[in-house]
């Protein structure tokens, strides 16, 4: 304590000395409060005082992640308390925060620089988890709905990520290189540059990355007969084999800044093995999905007097585009969607050589937003301003074998049968009102709204309100009330002839009431506990299943848990981070109780990591992780999905004169197994995850 206090008596000293040097002794106290104001709000918006934040957040230093050998967001997020990850038969992989409806996507947001990236066919995020975290600056993590009012609707969770193109005086960004080798013949080679000059700022950040990941799998979803029927059974045609979860990826980043102008673009390249076949069937090794995101974002800030001034405009476009193999050789079919003049089933049709697919549907999204803060009543920061979107697909491709010969050549059904509305449109208007309230030096408010209008179903007015109290400076409370919503993802609305999938554009948002609480006991700057209780109602979640493909609004949950977390040292030289989350809870259908325990849940995470610096030189880490057992959704027979637990180990060489990093981790040390679950009727082992891999990283700063 006594060494803290010297240093920050060491930098007011030299702060003063720079003063009184600069401008004698009378420009010294104001000189100094500049300087003061800066380290200020730079510690605002890089969200260092994120204790005093109005919600509940966790924050994760790139430099931090690299030293435990973290490779990509994915892998940043399974440390956060309370989340956990999913996936599908199309490894559409998402996190799960505090068991919200894991059967569903889009219960989170992600904004990259923020910049909101969730695609709009499955409104989820798959393809940004392999960005690369040497790439990261900070992750901030918000668990519960009451992060946003400012035109955004995060229903269980919001992700900023922050890159390199951040950029304060005194705290700027080293250009860099990055190399990545490891297991499943992974490679990786980016870089980052910045580019500064008067008013204008540059920063490109670029990267590469492919593995050819395969995981052992099967029997596929045939075995329990999705694709059977009536006098045609083609459980016989199930496979087991290895799943292809290859990955080729690139993107290209943009950030400039020139005065109250501002930019930024990426262009994000991502493709990927089937997975487990989108009829979960397992396709063939080259068989590929597509998953390319572009955005274009524009904005203006301005500050006169008390008034500040936002204007943000962009466009982003996603894309769904698989091509595959369906379903097996010697298919017998009957589609349930084919009708001949009479009206009656059309003839059973025989894919001698199985059934193949191109599928595309592109989305466009316009946006601009305009906010106005106000400072000039005292104690008091009013916002308010609007967002208009308009989201619609540009673009339909829907491509299948023959139906009348059974041949494999594809054959264009856009018009005729096509997988996807190409007409699918939404408007939406959102109104947001709020006000930052400072009652004393103690104690603070915020308050507000959002109200939303679609062209739809309209989530109407959603509230907010959170407290902040600080006891002194070693005691935080908060208490929150947040109502926000998900509206359906484009899959969920406009799926077409689709035997697993069926869209309902007369879909309801789903919403959540959550109430939460939260103590903070700080010991030091970066030394701190903090536990959490959450209470939340989910009404009107969207759910489909084998047996009714049809996606509604027939499920109720009521969610509550804690959460605690540490993070501190034992000695000067280390750094430990500990986090336990506990989530129970209780499903309804159509009112109807179906659950004593949420389904595809685990009760318990426990999760942290230990890093010891040896020298300046020279770090060695270790990373534990422990998910509980989960139980199955309602009319599912199988045993539950087994805990486990995972360790990882990483060691960190930095050479100071040249400024290179090399860093080796081993992750999944003993090997366990890991499994994420599948749907009910599909594969009935589930989804295995990686065994023991390693990676090489070399990182040079310039």
């Amino acid at each position: 304590m006594q060494n803290k206090l010297f240093n920050i008596a060491l930098l007011l000293s030299s702060l003063t000395y720079s003063c009184v040097a600069d401008g004698g002794v009378d420009n010294a106290v104001e000189s100094l409060a500049n300087q003061m104001k800066h380290f200020s709000e730079v510690a605002t918006t890089t969200k260092q005082n994120e204790h005093y934040q109005p919600y509940i957040i966790s924050t994760f230093n790139g430099k931090e992640l690299e030293k435990l050998g973290i490779s990509n967001l994915k892998e940043a997020l399974f440390l956060v308390p309370g989340v956990d990850m999913a996936t599908d038969n199309s490894n559409n992989q998402t996190p799960i925060f505090r068991g919200s409806n894991s059967l569903a996507y889009g219960q989170s947001k992600l904004f990259i620089d923020g910049v909101p990236v969730n695609n709009l066919f499955l409104d989820a995020y798959s393809e940004y988890l392999s960005f690369p975290v040497e790439m990261i600056k900070r992750i901030e993590v918000v668990r519960g709905p009451g992060s946003k009012t400012d035109g955004f609707n995060a229903y269980a969770g919001s992700i900023n990520v922050i890159t390199y193109a951040e950029d304060f005086e005194g705290f700027n960004s080293s250009d860099k290189i990055v190399f990545k080798y490891g297991s499943y013949d992974y490679k990786m080679g980016g870089f980052f540059k910045n580019y500064k000059v008067d008013d204008l700022r540059v920063s490109v950040d670029f990267f590469y990355q492919e593995d050819n990941k395969k995981l052992p799998s099967g029997p596929d979803g045939l075995s329990q007969g999705v694709m059977s029927m009536t006098g045609y059974d083609n459980r016989a045609l199930s496979q087991s084999g290895d799943a292809p979860l290859w990955l080729e990826e690139y993107s290209l980043g943009l950030s400039l800044e020139y005065k109250d102008f501002s930019l930024k673009a990426r262009m994000l390249e991502h493709k990927k093995g089937s997975a487990y076949g989108i009829n979960y069937s397992l396709p063939q090794e080259n068989d590929r999905v597509k998953l390319p995101s572009y955005y274009l974002d524009l904005g203006y800030n301005k500050k006169i007097n008390d008034y500040e001034l936002n204007i943000d405009a962009g466009i982003k476009y996603d894309t769904f585009d698989s091509k595959s193999k369906l379903l097996p050789d010697g298919l017998n079919f009957i589609d349930m969607y084919q009708f001949d003049t009479y009206g009656t089933v059309s003839p059973p049709v025989s894919f001698a050589d199985g059934l193949y697919g191109e599928h595309l549907a592109t989305q466009r999204t316009l946006y601009q937003s305009s906010y106005l803060k106000y400072r000039g009543v005292e104690r008091h920061l009013f916002t308010f301003g609007y967002r208009l979107t308009r989201e619609e697909t540009i673009d339909m491709i829907s491509k299948l074998s023959n139906w009348s010969t059974g041949l494999p050549e594809l054959y264009d059904y856009t018009q005729t049968y096509p997988f996807f509305d190409a007409n699918a449109k939404r408007n939406t208007l959102i109104i947001s009102l709020q006000d930052e309230f400072e009652l004393n030096n103690n104690l603070s408010f915020i308050y507000g709204f959002n109200y939303e209008e679609t062209s739809y179903e309209d989530a109407g007015l959603e509230p907010r309100v959170s407290m902040v109290y600080q006891l002194d400076a070693e005691n935080i409370f908060k208490a929150i009330y947040s109502r926000s919503h998900r509206n359906a993802s484009w899959q969920e609305m406009f799926t077409m002839n689709n035997r697993a999938r069926v869209g309902s554009s007369d879909l309801k948002p789903e919403i959540v009431d959550a109430f939460e609480a939260a103590y903070i006991k700080k010991f030091s700057n970066d030394s701190y506990i903090q536990t959490n209780l959450f209470y939340l109602l989910n009404k009107d979640q969207i759910y489909n299943s084998s047996t009714s493909p049809e996606y509604e609004n027939v499920m109720d949950t009521d969610i509550y848990g804690f959460e605690l977390e540490y993070k501190g040292n034992i000695t000067s030289l280390d750094q430990l981070y500990l986090n336990y989350s506990y989530v129970t809870g209780k499903s309804y259908i159509n009112d109807e109780a179906r659950s004593e325990s949420l389904s595809n849940v685990a009760n318990h995470l426990a999760k942290g990591y230990y890093i010891y610096n040896i020298d300046r030189t020279l770090s060695i880490s270790t990373t534990a992780k422990f998910v509980g057992s989960k139980n199955r959704v309602f009319g599912d027979t199988r045993e539950k999905v087994k805990a486990y637990s995972t360790f990882d180990t990483a060691m960190q060489y930095k050479n100071k004169e040249h400024d290179f990093a090399l860093t080796f981790s081993v992750k999944n040390i003993f090997n366990s197994t890991v499994k994420f679950p599948s749907a009910v009727s599909t594969y009935p082992e589930d989804y295995e995850q990686e065994r023991r891999t390693f990676l090489i990283t070399l990182k040079k700063e310039f």
